[in-house]
C-alpha cells in the first residue's frame, strides 16, 4: 500500500497527536464498481472513482490508541451532497460530502478512534457517488467552543434568558434528552407526559425525555379553522405548557402551509404539493418585500397567528425553543426551493416581524440546516442561538455522528450550541463523549403508529434504559424547575444581538440604502391655535406592556410660544367586534421648548370612556396609534421622533423606512406641510412621504380673550382639565355632561402662565397649549 509519513510530534493528550500520514485510494482494496482513475489534479496522478463501490485502506499505522481525525481528500462532481460511510474497528461514521468545484478536489474530515498499531479504514457507499482522492491521518485536536453568553434577541424575557443559560451550561458536558410528538387525537390535555410519544420513551428507557417537540403545521393553511386543525394545535400547545410548568423545555417545528395552501411539500417531494412561490412577495430581481404583494400579505399573515400562539405563551412565562424554516438547502419545502439569499431573507422577514413587530421575546432561536454544506444560507449570526441538523441513521446504529458535529463546528464556528434537532435511533452517550460530538439535545421523531412513526422504535430497550439512566444524560426528573433555576450563563463571549434589517418594504432600498439610523421628521405649523393628528395603522399586538416611550425632539419654531405638546392616543379596531373607540392615554403628554429633546412616556394600560369610566385599553384590539401635536398660534418647526418602544421590549416603530411613517390625520387643514425620513442631524433624508387621510378626531379649541371655546359633536360625559408644563394637574374646570354644540369656560382663575387644556369627552378630544395673561 503506497502511503507517505509527512508529519511526527506526540502530545502527551490522551488519543496523542502522534503523525499526519497520507494513504493513496488507488494503492487500496477496491470492491464494487470502484475503479482507479487518473488526473492531473490528483496526488500522484491517480484517485478512485467509488462508482457505489467501497474502498479498504489496511495497515493503516497509529502509534498510540486515542483519537484521530481522518481526512478525505475528494471530488464530488455528481450533482449536490452525498453521504458515505467511514469505517473502522467495528464503528461507523456517516460522512457528508459536499459537491466541489468541478475537477477539483477538497477535504472533509471525521475523527475515529484508532488502535495502536494497524488499523482497517474503509469509505463504504451509503448514498450517492463520490471520487476519492487519498485519506490522511492527522492528531486529533479538539475544538474549544466559546459560547454566546446571551440569547440573539436582546429583549429576551427572564424565561427565555433561564433556558438559554441552561443549555449553554450544559453544552459539552450533558446532553438533553427529548423526543417529537406525533398524532394528538388521542392525547388528553393536561399532561405532556401522557402523550403516546412521550409515553413511547417512558416504556422502554424508564424515564421521561427532558424536552418535547410539537409541531405548529396545523396553525396556519386553508384549513386553520377546521375543528381537528384547531384541536390538534391546541393541544400541541398545552403538551409545551405543560411540559415547562413540569420544568421540561417544549420545542418547537413549523412546517409552514402558507396562506391559503393545504401542504408545505414541493412538487416531486410529496404527492400532496404546494406551488406556492414566495419569490413572489420580493420587489422584481430582489430580496427587497414588496409589502403590497398577495404573497407578502400571505407570509405576514401567518406570522403573525404564530406570533400570537408565543405571544400567550410569554405572558405565562413560559420559553421555548423555535426551529422555524427547517432543513434549509433541502428541495423538499417550499421555503428552501430558491437561492440560500432569498431563503436568508425569508428567515430575517420570519425573525424581525416576530421580535421586533410582534414582540416575541420568549424563544430560542435554532436555525437548522439540512447539512454543514448548506450553512453558506445562514441568515446570519445575530438570527439563531442553536445550530441544529436532522440525521436518520438505520435502525440500531447509535454512531455519535461526530462527522457532522465537526462539520458544523469547521464550517460555522464554535460560539453557537449545536444539537441533534431530528434523529431516528438516538447517539450513543459513550460514543457521543468518546468522538466530542456533545451534541446538546437529541429528539427522535414521533412513535405514532397511526401516522407510520415507528422512530423510537428504532433504539432498543437495553440501549434506551442504559443512555437514559446516564448522569450526562439529562432527563426530566434530571431538570431543575425553571423556578428554581438562577445560574447565569458560564459563558463569557459577548456576542452581537439583533438589531431590525431594512428590509421590510418594497421601498427600502431607496428610502435607506445604506440601513442607517432614521428617524421621522414631521414639520408642523399652528393655524388658529389648533393641533393637528397623526397616525400609524401598523401597531403590533401590545398585550403584555405598561407604557410606551418614545425620543422626541423640537427641531426649532417660532411665535409666541415656542414650545410643543405631544399627546399619545388609539383608535381601538372595531372591526373585530364593531366597537370603534378613541382610547386616549391617562399620561398629561410631554411637553418640549424649542430645541429640547425627551424621552417622552405614555401610560397604555386604562383609558376613561365619555362616561367617565376606566377601562383597561383593548392592547390586542389596536387600529392605529396617534400623536396630538399642539403648538401655539404661530408655532412651525419640525419636530423628530425617534425609537417607539413599550416598557416589555415591543418595539412598535424605529422610525427607519418610509413604511414606518406615520399619516396626517388632518392634512387637509393644512397643520402639517411634510412627514418624511430625518437623519440625526435634522436633516431630510428622503422626499416626502405624505399619505393625507380622513380627520379621525378634530381639535377645536379656541381662545376667546379670557375664555376657550369647543364644539362638541354630540351630547356625553367629558372632562376639561388644564396642565402645567411639568405635567401636574392645575384645575379642572369641568366635569360632567355637554350637550351638543358650542360650549365656552372661562380662564378668570388661573394664574398668568402657559398651561396645556385638555378636553376629552363624547364628540371632542383636543388638546392645546394656552397662554392666561
Amino acid at each position: 500500500m503506497g502511503f507517505k509519513k509527512v508529519f511526527l510530534a506526540c502530545s502527551l493528550s490522551a488519543a496523542c497527536s502522534v503523525f499526519a500520514a497520507q494513504y493513496e485510494a488507488e494503492s487500496a482494496t477496491l470492491s464494487g464498481d470502484a475503479a482507479a482513475a487518473s488526473s492531473t489534479a490528483a496526488s500522484g496522478g491517480k484517485y478512485v472513482k467509488m462508482n457505489g463501490g467501497d474502498i479498504t485502506f489496511s495497515k493503516v499505522v497509529a502509534e498510540n490508541a486515542g483519537k484521530y481525525t481522518i481526512v478525505i481528500h475528494y471530488m464530488n462532481n455528481y450533482g449536490g451532497s452525498k453521504i458515505n460511510n467511514v469505517e473502522v474497528g467495528g464503528a461507523s461514521s456517516a460522512v457528508t460530502f459536499d459537491e466541489t468545484d468541478k475537477g477539483k478536489f477538497a477535504d472533509v474530515e471525521t475523527v475515529m478512534n484508532l488502535a495502536a498499531g494497524e488499523n482497517t479504514i474503509a469509505i463504504t457507499n451509503s448514498w450517492g457517488w463520490i471520487d476519492v482522492d487519498y485519506i490522511e491521518i492527522k492528531g486529533y485536536e479538539a475544538k474549544a467552543f466559546n459560547l454566546c453568553n446571551a440569547p440573539v434577541t436582546k429583549t429576551a424575557t427572564p424565561s427565555a434568558i433561564k433556558l438559554y443559560n441552561f443549555l449553554v451550561n450544559n453544552f459539552g458536558k450533558k446532553t438533553i434528552s427529548g423526543v417529537m410528538t406525533g398524532n394528538m387525537d388521542a392525547y388528553t390535555k393536561g399532561d405532556a407526559t401522557q402523550h403516546e410519544d412521550v409515553q413511547a420513551v417512558f416504556k422502554a428507557g424508564g424515564k421521561y425525555p427532558a424536552l418535547v417537540g410539537v409541531d405548529l403545521m396545523n396553525a396556519t393553511g386553508a384549513s386553520k379553522d377546521n375543528s381537528w386543525f384547531q384541536e390538534y394545535t391546541e393541544k400541541a400547545i398545552d403538551i409545551a405548557k405543560s411540559t415547562w410548568k413540569k420544568g421540561g423545555i417544549p420545542a418547537f417545528t413549523w412546517h409552514w402551509r402558507p396562506g391559503e395552501e393545504e401542504n408545505f411539500y414541493v412538487k416531486g417531494a410529496n404527492d400532496n404539493y404546494t406551488e406556492f412561490d414566495f419569490t413572489e412577495a420580493f420587489v422584481t430581481g430582489t430580496t427587497n418585500w414588496d409589502t403590497v404583494s398577495t404573497a407578502y400579505k400571505a407570509l405576514v399573515a401567518d406570522i403573525d397567528l404564530v406570533s400570537k400562539i408565543f405571544l400567550d405563551l410569554q405572558k405565562e412565562g413560559i420559553a421555548a425553543i423555535f426551529r422555524p424554516l427547517h432543513e434549509s438547502g433541502g428541495n423538499w419545502f417550499w421555503w428552501s426551493t430558491h437561492t440560500g439569499k432569498q431563503f436568508a431573507a425569508l428567515y430575517q422577514l420570519l425573525y424581525e416581524r416576530m421580535v421586533f413587530t410582534n414582540g416575541v421575546n420568549n424563544l430560542i432561536w435554532d436555525f437548522n440546516p439540512k447539512d454543514a454544506a448548506t450553512m453558506s444560507w445562514t441568515p446570519g449570526e445575530t438570527y439563531y442561538d442553536v445550530l441544529s441538523v436532522d440525521i436518520y441513521n438505520n435502525a440500531n446504529d447509535h454512531q455519535s455522528n461526530s462527522a457532522a458535529f465537526i462539520d458544523l463546528t469547521n464550517k460555522a464556528g464554535t460560539n453557537k450550541i449545536i444539537s441533534l434537532s431530528e434523529n431516528g435511533p438516538i447517539p450513543d452517550v459513550d460514543k457521543m463523549y468518546e468522538d466530542g460530538a456533545t451534541w446538546s439535545w437529541w429528539m427522535p421523531w414521533y412513535e405514532s403508529p397511526s401516522w407510520n412513526g415507528g422512530y423510537v422504535s428504532q433504539t432498543a430497550a437495553s440501549v434506551w434504559q442504559k443512555n437514559l439512566a446516564d448522569e450526562r444524560i439529562i432527563t426530566l426528573d434530571k431538570m431543575p424547575g425553571w423556578d428554581n433555576y438562577s445560574e447565569a450563563a458560564a459563558a463569557t463571549n459577548v456576542c452581537p444581538t439583533s438589531t431590525q434589517n431594512a428590509k421590510f418594504g418594497a421601498d427600502t432600498a431607496k428610502a435607506n440604502p445604506e440601513n442607517v439610523d432614521l428617524v421621522m421628521g414631521v414639520t408642523y405649523k399652528a393655524i388658529n391655535d389648533s393641533g393637528a393628528n397623526i397616525q400609524y395603522t401598523k401597531v403590533p399586538n401590545l398585550t403584555g406592556a405598561k407604557s410606551i416611550a418614545v425620543t422626541i425632539e423640537n427641531k426649532g419654531s417660532g411665535g409666541e410660544m415656542n414650545g410643543i405638546w405631544i399627546g399619545m392616543a388609539f383608535v381601538r379596531d372595531g372591526s373585530k367586534d364593531k366597537a370603534w373607540t378613541w382610547e386616549q392615554s391617562p399620561s398629561d403628554g410631554c411637553w418640549l421648548n424649542d430645541g429640547a429633546k425627551a424621552t417622552c412616556e405614555f401610560a397604555i394600560e386604562t383609558y376613561t370612556d365619555d362616561a367617565g369610566v376606566e377601562h383597561p385599553m383593548d392592547l390586542d384590539k389596536l387600529f392605529s396609534v396617534t400623536f396630538i401635536l399642539a403648538g401655539a398660534n404661530g408655532f412651525e418647526g419640525t419636530v423628530l421622533f425617534d425609537n417607539m418602544v413599550t416598557d416589555n421590549g415591543i418595539i412598535i416603530n424605529g422610525f427607519n423606512k418610509n413604511t414606518e411613517l406615520f399619516t396626517a390625520a388632518d392634512q387637509s387643514k393644512g397643520h402639517i406641510a411634510s412627514i418624511e425620513l430625518y437623519n440625526k442631524d435634522g436633516t431630510p433624508a428622503t422626499p416626502s412621504s405624505i399619505k393625507p387621510i380622513a380627520a379621525t378626531k378634530k381639535a377645536g379649541i379656541r381662545m376667546n380673550g379670557t375664555s376657550i371655546a369647543f364644539t362638541a359633536s354630540k351630547a356625553g360625559f367629558a372632562s376639561i382639565d388644564v396642565f402645567n408644563m411639568n405635567g401636574k394637574r392645575e384645575a379642572t374646570l369641568y366635569r360632567g355632561t355637554l350637550s351638543a354644540g358650542e360650549h365656552s369656560f372661562s380662564l378668570k382663575n388661573l394664574s398668568k402662565g402657559q398651561y396645556i387644556l385638555r378636553v376629552k369627552g363624547n364628540g371632542i378630544a383636543a388638546s392645546k397649549p394656552i397662554l392666561v395673561k
